[in-house]
């Protein structure tokens, strides 16, 4: 709790609390709806009540009988307070059920806004097996090597496009004949642009979007299009619930890689012809030539669509098979570092043959390991609202154990050798390695082989502010996590 915060605080619980600043002896905020006769004195880094009216008593009584009974969240007195997180990590979507897609728009001459004039869409599914084809037929195509020709051509084909300013339900329309129940459409920036098309052109809102300081970062729909026959083939399954039209949700690639699509596209070592293309005029294309010039725009656009498909399905890939983790079910590159480290703290992963057919096939066997030291959460949902609205994100934990790696110095040793920078700094060492056009393969596998299983990026949130930065803090702490 700071003094900016009590604002918030009051308003949130309907308060009037006050906290008084002996230095000064000023009072934060100084507006309140009602005069109370307590007041927030803060002391040790712990916030006490005192009587208004006998400052100078309160103070003197706090400091003299001030003692601390415990530290830290012990397990007989977190009871009431904090609980096992729990976290679903084990369900991802498949690759056919991911699409990359990116809309056109032109500015509107009277209005300004935004008007869609074309949709680009592609299944991560059918993209990856045509890269996987190409890699086989070509094994000695260098990543960095453009793709031939006829095969170039073949995935621009593969691109479903959608012409006109009625673009997205024409879209709509067509994933509506997608046999799958559940949908998710990843955009590139689309907290920032792409979901924001969507939200302005849906027809009827049937969710609430995830609005956040980020942007939309989600936004489900119930698909009004979704083909009659899948409506009734979906009723009679058991396990499905609810309404049976398709469920679409709109996220974005941006929050797990928050550099520019071209710059994600060379990091990524994507063949040449697949990288997006960056010097395209987009502004030139107006409401008035956008049809005529449909020529110019198309190709780049379903470049941009192909560049994005074949960064996520990098992506998707190693985080599958670091953590059992995909971008379907995280919105976030901090939520996809928890969920992964709690999938690599608290399981274990084996593979099990499972009937297949009339054959069997090998399957991963996720059981839970025995004895680890649990993490814990805030279970009073009040704290864990006003935490999270007062903090602006992140997940409320109360944790008691530190997890630390050194595994970013083998990293550093790694880019030092590749950059020859004698640089200890992680920032310079990986801005001189972007930067750099040498070839990057050795690095890269080299990387691979190093074993990460800690958390590297986690988003967090503690009970107090005040309480947190103090060591001797008797609240649950948030702990460092790298």
């Amino acid at each position: 709790m700071t003094c900016a915060r009590m604002n918030e605080f009051n308003k949130k619980f309907n308060t009037s609390f006050q906290i008084y600043n002996p230095k000064n002896r000023h009072f934060h905020p100084r507006d309140v709806h009602d005069e109370l006769d307590w007041v927030f004195y803060l002391h040790n880094s712990h916030f006490c009540l005192i009587r208004r009216s006998q400052k100078s008593l309160g103070i003197q009584e706090i400091e003299d009988n001030y003692e601390q009974v415990w530290k830290t969240c012990r397990d007989d007195n977190a009871v009431t307070q904090v609980s096992p997180l729990k976290l679903n990590v084990l369900s991802s979507m498949s690759d056919d059920a991911l699409f990359a897609w990116d809309c056109e728009t032109y500015s509107e001459k009277d209005t300004r806004r935004a008007i869609p004039y074309a949709c680009t869409l592609i299944n991560l599914e059918k993209l990856r097996k045509m890269l996987n084809r190409i890699n086989n037929l070509f094994p000695d195509l260098k990543s960095s090597d453009p793709l031939p020709e006829e095969f170039y051509d073949k995935l621009m084909n593969v691109v479903e496009i959608f012409v006109g300013t009625d673009c997205i339900d024409q879209m709509l329309k067509y994933l509506g004949q997608y046999d799958r129940k559940r949908l998710i459409l990843i955009s590139h920036n689309g907290s920032g642009f792409d979901n924001w098309i969507v939200l302005k052109n849906a027809k009827k809102l049937t969710h609430c979007p995830l609005k956040t300081p980020r942007g939309i970062l989600s936004f489900p729909l119930s698909n009004p299009y979704t083909d009659e026959d899948l409506q009734k083939k979906w009723k009679r399954q058991k396990e499905i619930k609810g309404n049976y039209l398709q469920h679409i949700n709109f996220t974005c690639s941006y929050q797990h890689e928050s550099s520019s699509l071209a710059a994600w596209g060379n990091s990524s070592n994507l063949p040449a012809n697949l990288r997006k293309v960056a010097d395209v005029d987009i502004a030139k294309y107006t409401q008035d030539n956008w049809e005529e010039l449909r020529h110019e725009w198309e190709p780049y656009a379903k470049r941009d669509t192909l560049c994005l498909g074949a960064c996520l399905i990098k992506y998707n890939q190693v985080t599958k098979e670091v953590v059992n983790q995909n971008m379907s079910n995280n919105l976030t590159a901090p939520s996809l570092s928890l969920k992964g480290w709690y999938y690599l703290y608290h399981y274990d992963k084996e593979m099990v043959e499972a009937e297949w057919y009339k054959t069997t096939r090998m399957v991963a066997k996720h059981t839970e390991k025995e004895n680890v030291e649990k993490v814990y959460s805030h279970t009073n949902p009040f704290i864990r609202n006003f935490i999270r609205r007062s903090i602006k994100g992140g997940r409320v934990s109360a944790n008691r154990k530190s997890f630390e790696t050194n595994k970013m110095d083998e990293i550093c040793i790694v880019l030092k050798e590749y950059t020859e920078l004698e640089s200890n700094n992680i920032i310079d060492l990986f801005k001189e390695y972007s930067a750099s056009t040498k070839d990057k393969t050795e690095v890269h596998s080299r990387l691979k082989k190093i074993e990460c299983t800690k958390l590297m990026a986690f988003d967090a949130n503690g009970l107090y502010a005040s309480a947190m930065s103090d060591l001797d803090s008797e609240y649950p702490r948030a702990d460092r996590f790298y």
